[in-house]
């Protein structure tokens, strides 16, 4: 999903999610990233997640003891620019609260932004409702896996505004991957689901080593592993959804979808998350 014709994007996205809402922003990258940074931490050794399910910030809050929020908390919310521009404006609006309130309801009311920003962003992408009610049931791995096939969307190339020096950022770039992103970048349209991975997400270059990374093949081994589905159907509907051949709603695994978010908005036993969707 390279940076593409505006008017054909919107035809697209709007195809894609059935006019139920806006297109889809460079920003939802950011904010879904980070949802499912807040949901999954997977141990690949253990097989297992290591993230407590709830949409809570414990992965900026809790992550190293607490000890690391200043920076984002854990280092993969700042392993590209849209996530990491997300997690530092919730940073920094958690310093603007400590200003007037305890630490405990400065977190409380950032995760309340948080939430808002989730709901919004959940529904630009997923043309689904948001839930009526939660589930006090963790996360599993075909939710897991399900929302690592939506990584179809993730855009290789986008474009920057108001840079004299840069127009254009691969957001697999390392080097800039904690840029911190303005509102035109941002409020950017991108491209709809079309079935494949940019070419950037099947070649990411890691840091101080020689490894190449490809997160399309990552994926399929973890959605063939832990889920009763194969990546190349996944993104095959994607793709027809991204065509408008289908609503985005009817993609055959996006029930999954549905249920991870009733699951993630659960306040049961949680301290930090807001109480006004019933639980049981």
């Amino acid at each position: 999903m390279a940076v593409h014709n505006w008017k054909l994007g919107v035809l697209l996205v709007g195809c894609l999610i059935g006019w139920k809402a806006e297109a889809a922003q460079l920003r939802d990258i950011g904010v879904i990233g980070l949802m499912s940074h807040d949901i999954f931490s997977w141990d690949s050794k253990k097989a297992e997640n290591t993230e407590n399910g709830r949409l809570d910030l414990s992965t900026i809050f809790d992550y190293d003891e607490g000890k690391s929020w200043k920076t984002g908390g854990n280092p993969k919310n700042c392993e590209n620019a849209p996530v990491c521009t997300i997690t530092m404006r919730l940073v920094n609006f958690y310093q603007e609260q400590l200003k007037t309130l305890a630490a405990d309801e400065a977190r409380r009311s950032t995760v309340v932004l948080f939430q808002t920003w989730v709901k919004e962003s959940y529904v630009r992408l997923s043309g689904l409702d948001l839930p009526t009610a939660a589930w006090d049931e963790a996360p599993n791995n075909i939710e897991q896996a399900a929302l690592r096939a939506m990584h179809d969307i993730l855009p290789g190339k986008v474009i920057l505004y108001h840079r004299p020096s840069l127009t254009t950022l691969d957001l697999t770039n390392a080097l800039f991957a904690k840029l911190q992103l303005n509102e035109d970048e941002l409020n950017q349209e991108i491209a709809p689901f079309d079935g494949d991975y940019d070419a950037e997400y099947k070649a990411i270059k890691i840091p101080f080593s020689n490894m190449v990374l490809n997160l399309m093949e990552v994926d399929r081994k973890f959605i063939e592993t832990y889920s009763p589905y194969k990546q190349a159907d996944m993104l095959a509907d994607l793709r027809r959804a991204g065509l408008g051949e289908i609503k985005m709603q009817d993609v055959f695994f996006m029930h999954h979808i549905a249920d991870l978010m009733a699951k993630a908005l659960c306040f049961k036993g949680n301290i930090w998350m807001p109480d006004d969707l019933p639980c049981s």
